[in-house]
């Protein structure tokens, strides 16, 4: 998996994200990747760990999110792409 400045990619399948650093109410280190598109990339690239919790009515807001905890085997290489600067 290849974390870049505005998409992760796996060679074959490519969901444009952005990334969020610790943001939870429990404070538990983490990097959240939100999906920029409506389509199922993400989902495809990290069906154990994805999310979207939204109804027909929010979807126009949240298209999805995949949260990596430290426990991850994703999490360094994600929180180094995060904390890089823009």
């Amino acid at each position: 998996m290849k974390f870049n400045k505005h998409h992760v990619t796996d060679g074959t399948v490519k969901a444009r994200v952005y990334y969020s650093l610790d943001n939870r109410t429990d404070k538990r280190p983490c990097v959240t990747l939100y999906a920029k598109d409506y389509g199922n990339e993400l989902n495809k690239l990290f069906p154990d760990t994805y999310k979207n919790d939204t109804d027909i009515m929010t979807d126009y807001f949240e298209k999805g999110r995949v949260v990596l905890f430290a426990d991850h085997p994703m999490y360094a290489a994600a929180r180094k792409r995060a904390e890089t600067p823009k």
